[in-house]
C-alpha cells in the first residue's frame, strides 16, 4: 500500500519552527495518528489533554498541503475550537515561507501556489459542509459535536471523490453515550479494516512530569481528570455521578433476605406530566442498597398510591421521603390511602454532593435485576453546561435520581439531627 503522506513526516518535523526552535519530535500519541492514517481510511484518535493532538493534526494537514492540488478541511464544533489548528497551519506556512495564492482570514481559506487548499469549517453550519470534495478531513474535538449527522450526511460524501482520501477524528472522551464511542468501537473491530482507533493517556507525552499530573489532580475534579488525562469513557465532565457497572451493580439477594439488619427507606419524586419515580433503599447507616424501583408515566393519584402501597407492604418500609413541593399529594396519600410520608430536604447541590461521595467511596449499590432503571438514570444524569450556576438537566434521568437523593440525604440529615440534638 502506498503511503498516504507523500512527504516523509520525520523530514518535515526537522524543518518545523516552534517557539523559536527548529525541529520538533512527535510523542507516542502523535505518531499514533500518523500510523493510524497510514493503515486506515478512518482513524479515531482518543488522547489526553496536553498530548499535542491538535499540533500533530496541523502538521499532518500541512504535509498534505505540500502535495499539489490537495484539498484539506478541518471541521470542529465551532470556529473558536477549530481556530487552534488554523493558527498552527498558517503559522507553519508563514514560518517556512510557503508562497500563497490566496489568504482569506475572514472565511478561513488558504490556497497555496501549488493549488492546494486549506479550509476551516464549523459543524454548526451544516450548509457550509455540503458539496466539497476532500483528500483529508480532520474533525477536531469530535466528541463535543452532538451527533454524527454532520459526517454521515455532509462529510462522508466529500471523501468519495478521491479514492485515497482519509478522515481523522481527534478528541478526548465524552462518555459512552456519545456517537464517537461507537466510532471508536468500530475502529477496534478487526473485521472492519477501513476503520481504526487508538487511545493514548497522558503517559504518551514524556514532557509531562509527575509533578504536572499531581498539580492537575489537585486542580480539577476526579471525574474531569479521569476523562481528560486518563481518557476514561465511563464519565463526562457533565456527568453528575461517576457510576461504574462492575462496581455499583450487584446481586443484592442477601440484603433482601436479611432486611431485619437494615432500615428501609424510600424516595418518591412525582413528575405529574412525565415520570413518577419510587425507589426503595435498604441501609445500615453506612452503605445504601437500592433494592427496588417503580418508574411510571402519567398515572392517576390512585394508581400511584396503589403501587406505593404494594411496595410499602412488600418491603416493610420505615419511611417515605416525598418531594416537599407535592403537599397536596402528601395529604391525599395520607388521608385517602393511609400512606404516610415526610417532606424531603430539597437542598439540591448539597444532596448531590453527598450522594456523589457515596458513589466515589463505593457505599451505594443497585440490584442487578430490580434497580437497573434507577442505575441507568443516575449514570445518565448530567449537569447543564449552558447555566452559570450548577444546575442539572431535566429529562427522564431526573426523577429516579431525585428520588434516590430525597431518600438518602433526608435520612442522613434527620439521623444526624436526632443524635446531635
Amino acid at each position: 500500500m502506498s503511503s498516504f503522506f507523500k512527504i516523509p513526516i520525520d523530514k518535515l518535523l526537522s524543518k518545523i519552527v516552534m517557539g523559536g526552535n527548529v525541529g520538533i519530535d512527535f510523542n507516542d500519541s502523535q505518531w499514533g495518528i500518523v500510523h493510524g492514517l497510514e493503515e486506515h481510511r478512518f482513524w479515531v484518535h482518543i488522547s489526553a489533554r496536553r498530548t499535542g493532538k491538535s499540533l500533530a493534526a496541523a502538521i499532518l494537514a500541512f504535509d498534505k498541503l505540500l502535495e499539489p492540488g490537495t484539498q484539506v478541511m478541518v471541521v470542529a464544533p465551532n470556529f473558536t475550537l477549530s481556530s487552534i489548528i488554523w493558527d498552527y497551519v498558517t503559522d507553519i506556512i508563514k514560518n517556512l515561507g510557503i508562497e500563497v495564492d490566496r489568504f482569506n482570514q475572514k472565511d478561513k481559506v488558504v490556497k497555496l501556489i501549488n493549488g492546494s487548499v486549506f479550509r476551516l469549517l464549523s459543524a454548526n453550519n451544516r450548509d457550509s459542509l455540503v458539496g466539497r470534495a476532500a483528500h483529508f478531513i480532520i474533525v477536531d474535538e469530535a466528541a463535543i459535536i452532538p451527533d454524527d449527522e454532520y459526517f454521515t450526511r455532509d462529510l462522508r460524501p466529500a471523501l468519495s471523490t478521491y479514492p485515497d482520501s482519509r478522515a481523522l477524528f481527534i478528541s478526548t472522551p465524552r462518555g459512552k453515550a456519545n456517537y464517537l464511542y461507537s466510532y471508536y468501537q468500530r475502529g477496534q473491530d478487526p473485521e472492519v479494516d477501513t476503520w481504526g482507533s487508538g487511545l493514548f493517556t497522558w503517559r504518551s507525552n514524556p514532557l509531562l512530569s509527575e509533578a504536572d499530573i499531581a498539580d492537575a489532580r489537585r486542580s480539577i475534579s476526579k471525574k474531569v481528570f479521569a476523562q481528560e488525562y486518563e481518557c476514561d469513557w465511563s464519565t463526562t465532565e457533565q456527568q453528575v455521578y461517576m457510576l461504574d457497572q462492575e462496581t455499583h451493580i450487584k446481586d443484592l439477594t442477601e440484603v433482601k433476605q436479611n432486611l431485619h439488619k437494615y432500615e428501609i427507606i424510600a424516595g418518591l419524586d412525582v413528575g405529574y406530566r412525565d415520570q413518577n419515580a419510587f425507589v426503595v433503599i435498604a441501609t445500615d447507616g453506612e452503605q445504601f442498597f437500592v433494592i427496588d424501583e417503580d418508574i411510571s408515566d402519567e398515572i392517576t393519584t390512585s394508581q400511584l398510591a396503589n403501587r406505593v402501597k404494594e411496595m410499602e407492604e412488600r418491603w416493610s418500609i420505615d419511611m417515605i421521603y416525598l418531594d416537599s413541593a407535592a403537599q397536596q399529594l402528601k395529604a391525599d396519600l395520607a388521608y385517602d390511602f393511609d400512606i404516610f410520608s415526610e417532606n424531603a430536604i430539597k437542598s439540591v447541590n448539597d444532596g448531590i454532593n453527598f450522594v456523589s461521595s457515596l458513589v466515589d467511596n463505593n457505599r451505594i449499590f443497585f440490584d442487578e435485576e430490580t434497580a437497573l432503571k434507577t442505575f441507568n438514570a443516575m449514570a445518565g444524569y448530567k449537569w447543564n453546561p449552558k447555566t452559570d450556576l450548577p444546575k442539572t438537566i431535566h429529562d427522564d434521568n431526573s426523577h429516579p435520581s431525585d428520588a434516590v437523593r430525597y431518600a438518602i440525604y433526608t435520612y442522613i440529615k434527620k439521623s444526624v439531627s436526632i443524635y446531635t440534638g
